[in-house]
């Protein structure tokens, strides 16, 4: 992690702490609240390794006079080996979360947060705590990398699992909500404190909207734009990479059942002509008993193809399907059991794999 990526961390951390002292004036610790979120899984069948994944993923929240709260929220990872034949990587730890958030209610609800935030862009992120997954693979096409497109770029994602430094401000009521915020780094990109693949930072520019015409149905869109590579990061002489991403989302929940879609389009500004990526996904979670529930995702990519000389090459396709039944055991541990099927980009057919894990959630005060 570079020294400069710290100081910045550090600086936004401490002005927040400055807020909040004055904004308090000095007022006690109203409220603290911790909770912590710990799942096992481990898939067999075909292209994965039998071994564990483990996940630790703490929060806390402390909140002080006149709406204002602390929040913090490390997360860990020992992560099953990459092949079968590969050796076990060690633990993994990042910072998700750090800073400070501002709360209104009202006819117009305000929310404000400054530091390290979850990105604004992607419904896939809702879905990232363990607990709140519905199935037991998280959103792959978030994390995984396309193929390379061009080769004087690095690689990106469609949209990525980002916790960004940077400020939101989101406005709602009933029918509808919006947001705005800035950010140090695009959402096609990864970026978190402890990451060690963190892309050089730039501003982008990040926004959205909803609508919810009846209880329990909602449509939103979202945008982004800014580099998402910077000089620095470029092969050939140039001031960087543009991009610019599209996205539309729908939840619809009722009765016993929630339904949830998300599609995003991203343009790429390249050596040649600009080049399109897309995401999606669609997700459905059934309640069966208060105890029992079962859930179904089919996610999929589809990158650009690599320009090479006049000819593009085809365009590269990542697909996946989980379905899962889970047992709310105690109030506290819930057990999954999953049938997952992924086809990798460029790869010549599907892997079928069965999986298990165990999720134990608590909250500490």
């Amino acid at each position: 992690m570079k020294a400069f990526e710290i100081s910045r961390t550090l600086i936004v951390a401490a002005s927040a702490a400055g807020i909040l002292t004055t904004t308090a004036s000095a007022q006690e610790l109203q409220r603290f609240t911790a909770d912590s979120v710990v799942s096992l899984d481990v898939f067999g069948g075909e292209n994965v390794s039998h071994k564990p994944q483990i996940v630790i993923d703490a929060s806390v929240e402390m909140r002080v006079g006149n709406g204002w709260q602390l929040f913090f929220r490390p997360w860990w990872r020992k992560a099953r080996p990459s092949t079968p034949t590969a050796v076990a990587p060690d633990w993994d730890g990042q910072l998700y979360q750090a800073g400070a958030r501002y709360e209104r209610h009202g006819d117009i609800s305000t929310r404000f947060e400054i530091g390290q935030i979850v990105s604004p862009i992607g419904l896939g992120l809702l879905d990232w705590r363990p607990n709140l997954n519905p199935t037991i693979v998280p959103h792959l096409s978030y994390v995984v990398p396309m193929p390379l497109f061009d080769a004087s770029s690095p690689r990106v994602t469609p949209i990525a699992q980002s916790y960004p430094l940077g400020a939101v401000v989101t406005l709602s009521t009933q029918r509808w909500d919006a947001r705005a915020a800035l950010v140090n780094t695009a959402p096609v990109r990864g970026w978190a404190i402890g990451a060690d693949n963190n892309p050089r930072q730039t501003p982008v520019v990040e926004g959205g909207a909803g609508i919810t015409p009846l209880v329990g149905l909602r449509f939103g869109v979202s945008a982004a734009h800014g580099k998402y590579a910077t000089q620095d990061e470029i092969r050939t002489p140039s001031d960087g990479r543009m991009m610019t991403l599209v996205g539309g989302e729908a939840e619809y929940a009722f009765r016993y059942t929630k339904v949830a879609a998300e599609v995003i389009r991203t343009t790429f500004q390249t050596s040649a002509a600009d080049a399109v990526a897309y995401g999606y996904f669609v997700q459905g979670v059934q309640t069966i008993t208060p105890r029992i529930f079962a859930a179904a995702r089919h996610e999929g990519a589809s990158a650009p193809p690599l320009v090479s000389g006049i000819v593009p090459g085809s365009r590269a396709q990542m697909k996946m399907f989980e379905t899962t039944v889970g047992v709310r055991v105690t109030r506290d541990v819930t057990v999954k059991g999953s049938y997952y099927a992924r086809r990798s980009y460029n790869a010549p057919a599907w892997d079928n794999q069965v999986g298990v894990a165990f999720v134990w959630t608590t909250r500490w005060r």
